[in-house]
C-alpha cells in the first residue's frame, strides 16, 4: 500500500512538472493526454493485486470437459437440421419424407451424410431422387445424401 501511495505523489509532482515546462498549444494536448493516461494506470494498479489473491486455487484442481453435454446439444443440433430439411422438402412438393442425418464425430457438428425414406411421400417417384437429394445437400451442406424406400 505505501507503495501505491508513493505512486500517486511522484505521478502528482510529475503532472505539476509537466504543468510548468509544457508551453501551451497543441502539444501539451497530446502530453496531458498521455499524463491521464498514466495517472489512471498508477490509480489501478492495486486492483490487479487484489484480483490475483482470487486467482489462487487450492487442492488439487482438475478440469474434466463433460462430452455427455456436446452430445447433447449436438443431438439437438441434428434433430433441428432433420426437421429443417424435412420441411425444405414438404416446401418442394415431397411431404412425407424422413431425414436421418449422420454427423462426425468431434469437437465441432457438420453432418456428413444424410438419408432420406421416401417411402410415406406419395409424390416422389423414381425420376425424384436426384431433386430430392439436391434440396437435401443444400439444405444441409452434405456430401451425400442416400435415398431409400423409393416408391414406383
Amino acid at each position: 500500500m505505501a507503495e501505491w501511495l508513493m505512486s500517486v505523489v511522484g505521478i502528482v509532482a510529475a503532472g505539476v512538472l509537466l504543468e510548468i515546462i509544457l508551453p501551451p498549444g497543441d502539444t501539451a494536448k497530446y502530453a496531458k493526454g498521455a499524463y491521464a493516461l498514466i495517472v489512471v494506470l498508477v490509480l489501478a494498479s492495486p486492483i490487479a493485486n487484489v484480483l490475483s489473491q482470487f486467482r489462487t486455487v487450492e487442492g488439487d484442481a482438475t478440469a474434466v470437459v463433460d462430452d455427455s453435454f456436446l452430445s447433447e446439444v449436438y443431438d439437438r443440433i441434428e434433430e433441428s437440421d432433420e426437421e429443417r430439411a424435412e420441411t425444405a422438402l414438404s416446401a418442394a412438393g415431397f411431404d412425407g419424407c424422413k431425414v436421418n442425418i449422420f454427423a462426425a464425430a468431434g469437437k465441432t457438428y457438420r453432418p456428413q451424410r444424410a438419408n432420406v425414406d421416401v417411402s410415406d411421400c406419395k409424390s416422389a417417384s423414381d425420376g425424384d431422387k436426384d431433386e430430392i437429394a439436391e434440396i437435401v445437400k443444400k439444405c444441409l451442406g452434405c456430401e451425400e445424401v442416400k435415398i431409400y424406400g423409393q416408391r414406383e
